[in-house]
C-alpha cells in the first residue's frame, strides 16, 4: 500500500472544499468551545458552531414542538463523540441532523485500555511491556508483580475523563491495594516509561489512512488541571524538533493502528498516544475521536495547503474513496500551542474573561481585541483564550478555557514545566473561583482513592507514568512542578462553610490526618525532583519587578486555612520559590553558586520532622552525636589534625564571626581594647569588616592592607605593619587570610603569613569558605600543613561541598576556647532554667554544642552533609571538585586562544577573569562599558549568568565553574555570548 511522504499530509484544500459543497449543505460543530471551527480557515459558509456538551445539559424541547424531524442527509454535525455521548445524539436527533461520529462498537473496542493491545498487536507498533490481572480468581498481587520494573502502571480498561484509571505502582503492596480498589474487573499492569511523550493525529477514511501532524502532549500540569492524568494540552513538533528518528517513528505508528481501525470500520479523525522509551516509541493509548489538538493540527495543514481536519473527517464518513493524498514540509515556524485549564476542585466561577484574542506586557494583560480569532495569525505577544466556564458552579476536572498560543509553551522534555511566559498569560486570565457549597473530600485531587487506601505508589510516581488514560492522558509528561491554577485559591477573605476542614474536627489544632499529610509529602517530594532534575528547564538569570511579586504574593493575614496543601505548595512553589535567579543552572556561572543535592534535600526535612536539636545533649543527643561525627569526617577530608574542634553554623559569615570572636576573647582577655587591630588584605570577603564591626571594632581598628601584584595578602607588607603598629602602641591581635577570595579565588601565601602570626603572636583565621574543600583532592593536598596551622578556619559547604544553604562550619585547633567564648553558663543571668539541660556526667561523654557558638536553638545542619556522605561517599566529591576546578582550566584555554578575549587572572579553584578586546580596539575604548554591557546582555538572553567584578580598578568578566552539571559545552556556549555581546558593543561604540 503506497502512503504520501512528507512531514504533513492530508486531501488537498481545494480539491476538498469543492467536495464538501457538492456534498453537504451545513456542518455543525458540537463542543463546549468553538476553537476547532474558529481554525478551519477561511471559514466556509456551511459551518458553524453549537455549545454542546456533556458540561452543558440540553433543555427539553418547547412544549408543541415535533420532536425529531426525519434527518436530512445534507446537513450533518461533528462532535467530541463518545465524551458528548448522548447530548450529541440527542441534539442531532432533535434537530434532524446526522452524527458523523465513529462507530460506537469499534470506538469502545479501541479506547479500552486492555483490548487496545491487541490493536497495537495487529498493528505491529510495539507496546510497554505489560501482563493481564483477571477480573476473577486472581492470584496474590506478588504473582503479578515484576521484580526488574522499578516502577509500574495499573489501567483499568474504561476510559475515564479525569484521569482516575491510570495509577502508577511501585511495589506488591501498592499493587495489591489498587486491585483492591478495583474489583471485578481486568487490570493491565505495565512497565512504566519515562520519556517525552507525542500525539499523532490521523483519520481513517474509508479506503486509506491519512496520517497529519505530530505534537507533543501536555498531560496533568499541576497549574491546570484537577488531576494528574488530566490532559493539559499540545504544542506542534517537526521532525528537527524530536531525536533522530523519533518523528517518522510516530507517523508510520499512526498509520499501521490506522489501517486496523479503518479495516475494523472505523471513520474519522483518531490520535495514537506514544512514549519514548530508550529511543523507541512505545504506543500507551489510541483516542478514537475527535481530539482538542485538531485545532493547532488544522493551523498547520492550512500553512501546507491542506483541507483542515474537520473537513476530512467530514469526508470520511461520506466519500467512498478519499482523494489522491497530498503532502507537505511543515513550516519551519509553526510551532503553535495550547492548554487547557481545569477546574481543580469543585468552585464557584467569578468573572471569567470573556473569550477573545489578548495581548500582554508583562504582568498585564489587555483584550479582548478586534480581530479574528485564529492561532496562526497571532503576534508574538498575544494568546487567544477560549472561554468555556460561565460564572457560577463548576465540579472538579471541568474545563475553564482552553488557551491558544503562537509558539511552544514548554520545552521538549518528559516533564515540561511551563515557560514563565505561559504561565504569566494563566496568571493573568484565570477566573477568580471559591469553593462551592458542594464540595466535598470526593470532589478532591485524591477520588481515585476513595477506597480508603493510600496510593503507596506515590505522587511522584503518577506524575511520571508514562501511560494516558482518557483524551490523550499521557502521564509520562507530567510536570512536578508548581500549579498556580486560579490565582486567589490562597488569598482567602476569612469566610468559611461547616465543612471547609471537616476532616480535621477531630484532630488537635495544628495537626493533619495521615492521609493529607502523605498525599502532600509525596506532592513536595515531587516538585524537589521536578526541580533537580530539570536545571536547564528554566532560564538562569530571573529577577521579577517588586510589583509583580507585590501583586502575586502580598495578601491579608489568612484567618481560615485551605484543605488542598499541595495545591499551597504548588502556589508558594511557581509564585515565590520559582521567581529567582537559578543557582543550580549549568550555565550560571555568578557567585560561588550552590547546587545542592537530593539527600541533603531530605535531610533537611527529616531534621525539621524530628525537631532535632544539636544543642544540650540532654535535648539532642542523637543529633549532637551526628555532628560531632560529621565534623570528624570533615577533618580527615581536609587533611586537618584529630584535635581540631568545632561546630557547623548558618554560613561563612556566622563562621567567621565566631571564630573572629573567640580570637577576641582569647588574644585580647574579652575586653574592649581601643588600641587593638584586626589585618586582612582588601581581597578579603565582606563579611569579615562585618565581623569587627559586630564584634565592636571601629574601622580604624581593622587594618586593610593592599594586595601583592597576585593580588594576595602581602606577608611581608603585613609583617611591616604589624611591626610599625606594635611601635606606635596598638595591639595587633589577629590576622585573616584567605583561601579563595570572591573576586578570583586567589589564595594567600598561607604558610608565609602562619610564619608571621607564630612570630608575633598573632591569631591566624582562614576564611576557606569557598577554597578549604580543594584541600581534600590530590591538586590541594599542599594547603593541608597551613590549614593545621591556622587557630582557626571557615568551611562552607553549601559552596563546594554542594549542599544546599544553610550550612558553615567552624573549625578550631583548640576548640575548647569555644565555651570560654560562647559557655552558657557564662552569661546566663538566672542558671535555674537551663541547669536541667546541663546535667552532671563524666568529662568527655557529653558535648552540649549549645556552649560552643552564639545558637542555643540549632538546627541540624550537619545532616545533610552527613546524608550526603555516606549516599555518595567522600571519593564523589573529590571528582566533583575536581571537575569544577578542570572547567575553569579548559574556560581559560578557550579564552587564551580567542583572539577577541583576553585573560585577566588566571584560573584559580575554579574562578577565572577575563576581558573581551578586539584587536584594534583604541586606547581610548571604553572597556569597562563593554564588560558591563556585555554581561547585561548575557543574562537578559536568557541561557546564562554572567556577572562582572572589579580587578586592579579594571571591570572584568568573571566565571565561577564549581557546577559538577556544567560541561565544556556549557563553558563554550557562554564565551560565544561574550563574543557576539562583545562585537555588538565595539560596533556600538
Amino acid at each position: 500500500m503506497s502512503r504520501a511522504v512528507g512531514d504533513i499530509e492530508g486531501v488537498d484544500a481545494g480539491t476538498g472544499l469543492r467536495l464538501l459543497a457538492g456534498l453537504v449543505d451545513e456542518v455543525v460543530w458540537l463542543d463546549h468551545c468553538p476553537a476547532v471551527s474558529a481554525s478551519f480557515q477561511p471559514v466556509p459558509a456551511w459551518l458553524r458552531h453549537e455549545p454542546v456538551s456533556a458540561w452543558q445539559p440540553l433543555p427539553d424541547p418547547p412544549p408543541g414542538r415535533q420532536p425529531c424531524p426525519p434527518p436530512d442527509p445534507r446537513r450533518v454535525c461533528v462532535s467530541f463523540a463518545p465524551e458528548h455521548g448522548n447530548n450529541a445524539r440527542t441534539w442531532a436527533r432533535r434537530h434532524g441532523y446526522r452524527l458523523l461520529a465513529p462507530d460506537a462498537g469499534v470506538t469502545a473496542w479501541a479506547a479500552d485500555k486492555i483490548s487496545a493491545t491487541r490493536l497495537f498487536a495487529e498493528a505491529g507498533v510495539p507496546v510497554p511491556p505489560f501482563v493481564v490481572i483477571p477480573a476473577t480468581g486472581r492470584e496474590p498481587a506478588e504473582a503479578y508483580w515484576n521484580g526488574r520494573w522499578p516502577l509500574a502502571v495499573a489501567q483499568r480498561a474504561e476510559n475515564n475523563l479525569l484521569g482516575r484509571g491510570t495509577v502508577p505502582v511501585d511495589g506488591p503492596s501498592a499493587l495489591r491495594a489498587r486491585l483492591e480498589a478495583w474489583p471485578d474487573e481486568p487490570v493491565k499492569l505495565s512497565r512504566f516509561s519515562p520519556g517525552i511523550s507525542l500525539t499523532v493525529t490521523a483519520c481513517a477514511g474509508p479506503d486509506r489512512t491519512v496520517v497529519s501532524a505530530v505534537s507533543h502532549q501536555l498531560v496533568g500540569l499541576p497549574e491546570l488541571a484537577a488531576s494528574w492524568g488530566a490532559h493539559c494540552g499540545n504544542q506542534l513538533v517537526g521532525p528537527d524538533d524530536l531525536p533522530e528518528g523519533l518523528y517518522g517513528q510516530a507517523r508510520a505508528a499512526a498509520y499501521r493502528v490506522g489501517e486496523v481501525l479503518r479495516g475494523r470500520g472505523f471513520r474519522g479523525v483518531f490520535g495514537l498516544d506514544l512514549v519514548e522509551d530508550s529511543g523507541r516509541l512505545r504506543a500507551v493509548e489510541v483516542n478514537p475521536r475527535f481530539q482538542t489538538v485538531v485545532s493547532l493540527v488544522q493551523a498547520a495543514e492550512g500553512a501546507t495547503g491542506l483541507l483542515p481536519s474537520l473537513g476530512l473527517h467530514v469526508l470520511s464518513f461520506l466519500l467512498p474513496a478519499l482523494p489522491p493524498p497530498a503532502a507537505g514540509r511543515l513550516p519551519a515556524g509553526l510551532r503553535h500551542s495550547q492548554l487547557v485549564v481545569h477546574a481543580r476542585t469543585a468552585a464557584v466561577v467569578r468573572r471569567p474573561p470573556p473569550t477573545g484574542r489578548y495581548r500582554g506586557d508583562g504582568d498585564k494583560v489587555t483584550g479582548p481585541l478586534d480581530g479574528p480569532p485564529v492561532v496562526s495569525r497571532l503576534a508574538d505577544d498575544e494568546a487567544l483564550w477560549w472561554a468555556v466556564a460561565r460564572s457560577g458552579p463548576v465540579t472538579a476536572g471541568q474545563e475553564l478555557a482552553l488557551v491558544q498560543f503562537p509558539g511552544p509553551v514548554a520545552d521538549l522534555l518528559p516533564r515540561p514545566p511551563l515557560r514563565p511566559g505561559a504561565s504569566a498569560w494563566l496568571a493573568a486570565l484565570a477566573p477568580d473561583a471559591e469553593k462551592g457549597d458542594g464540595y466535598t473530600e470526593k470532589n478532591d485531587r485524591n477520588a481515585e482513592q476513595e477506597d480508603g487506601h493510600a496510593e503507596e505508589g506515590g505522587r511522584n510516581a503518577e506524575e511520571e507514568n508514562g501511560h494516558t488514560e482518557d483524551g490523550g492522558r499521557n502521564t509520562g509528561q507530567e510536570n512536578p512542578r508548581a500549579r498556580k491554577g486560579d490565582r486567589n485559591a490562597w488569598q482567602n477573605d476569612g469566610r468559611r462553610t461547616d465543612d471547609d476542614l471537616d476532616d480535621l474536627d477531630d484532630l488537635p489544632p495544628l495537626r493533619l490526618d495521615e492521609r493529607r499529610m502523605r498525599e502532600a509529602g509525596r506532592h513536595a517530594i515531587d516538585l524537589v525532583i521536578g526541580r533537580m532534575t530539570t536545571p536547564g528547564s528554566r532560564p538562569p538569570c530571573h529577577a521579577p519587578s517588586p510589583d509583580a511579586l507585590r501583586a502575586a504574593l502580598d495578601e491579608p493575614l489568612p484567618e481560615h486555612g485551605t484543605r488542598d496543601l499541595p495545591g499551597l505548595l504548588d502556589h508558594v512553589t511557581e509564585r515565590a520559590l520559582a521567581e529567582a535567579t537559578r543557582l543550580d543552572h549549568p550555565r550560571c556561572f555568578a557567585f560561588v553558586p550552590s547546587t545542592g543535592n537530593f539527600p541533603a534535600v531530605l535531610a533537611d526535612a527529616l531534621a525539621s520532622a524530628y525537631l532535632s536539636v544539636p544543642g544540650a545533649w540532654l535535648v539532642g543527643a542523637g543529633p549532637t552525636r551526628i555532628e560531632l561525627t560529621t565534623l570528624r569526617w570533615l577533618k580527615t577530608f581536609l587533611g586537618l589534625p584529630d584535635g581540631h574542634g568545632g561546630l557547623f553554623v548558618s554560613g561563612g559569615s556566622a563562621a567567621n564571626l565566631t571564630c573572629l570572636a573567640v580570637a577576641r576573647d582569647h588574644r585580647l582577655d574579652g575586653r574592649p581594647q581601643p588600641h587593638a587591630r584586626l589585618y586582612c588584605s582588601s581581597q578579603a570577603h565582606p563579611s569579615v569588616a562585618q565581623a569587627a564591626h559586630l564584634l565592636g571594632l571601629t574601622r580604624e581598628q581593622l587594618t586593610v592592607l593592599p594586595p601583592d601584584d597576585d593580588l594576595r595578602l602581602d606577608a611581608d607588607a603585613l609583617a611591616e605593619r604589624v611591626g610599625r603598629d606594635r611601635r606606635a602602641g596598638l595591639r595587633p591581635f589577629a590576622v585573616v587570610a584567605t583561601l579563595g577570595t570572591t573576586g578570583t579565588g586567589t589564595v594567600d601565601p598561607l604558610d608565609r603569613v602562619a610564619d608571621v602570626c607564630r612570630e608575633e603572636g598573632l591569631w591566624l583565621h582562614v576564611d576557606g569558605a569557598h577554597g578549604a574543600a580543594v584541600a581534600g583532592t590530590p591538586r590541594g593536598h599542599h594547603l593541608r600543613n597551613a590549614l593545621g596551622r591556622a587557630d582557626s578556619l571557615t568551611v562552607d559547604p553549601h559552596k563546594w561541598l554542594f549542599q544546599p544553604y544553610e550550612i558553615g562550619c567552624v573549625l578550631l585547633r583548640r576548640p575548647e576556647l569555644l565555651p570560654e567564648t560562647f559557655g552558657v553558663a557564662r552569661h546566663a543571668l538566672d542558671q535555674g532554667y537551663l541547669r536541667p539541660a546541663h546535667p552532671t556526667a563524666p568529662a568527655g561523654e557529653e558535648v552540649n554544642l549549645s556552649d560552643y557558638g552564639p545558637q542555643q536553638s540549632r538546627g541540624l545542619r550537619a545532616l545533610k552533609l552527613w546524608l550526603s556522605l555516606k549516599t555518595f561517599g567522600a571519593g564523589a566529591f573529590r571528582r566533583a571538585i575536581e571537575q569544577g576546578a578542570e572547567l575553569a582550566e579548559y574556560a581559560a584555554g578557550l579564552v587564551g586562544a580567542h583572539p577577541e578575549l583576553e585573560p585577566v587572572t588566571p584560573p584559580s579553584l575554579a574562578i577565572l577573569t577575563f576581558r573581551y578586546r578586539p584587536r584594534d580596539a583604541p586606547a581610548t575604548w571604553d572597556a569597562d562599558a563593554a564588560q558591563a554591557h556585555i554581561s547585561r546582555r548575557v543574562c537578559a538572553d536568557g541561557g546564562a549568568v554572567l556577572l562582572t567584578t572589579t580587578v586592579r580598578g579594571a571591570t572584568v568578566l568573571r566565571m565561577c565553574t564549581i557546577n559538577p552539571t556544567s560541561t565544556r559545552a556549557d563553558a563554550a556556549y557562554v564565551l560565544d555570548l561574550v563574543t557576539r555581546y562583545g562585537r555588538e558593543a565595539w560596533q556600538d561604540a
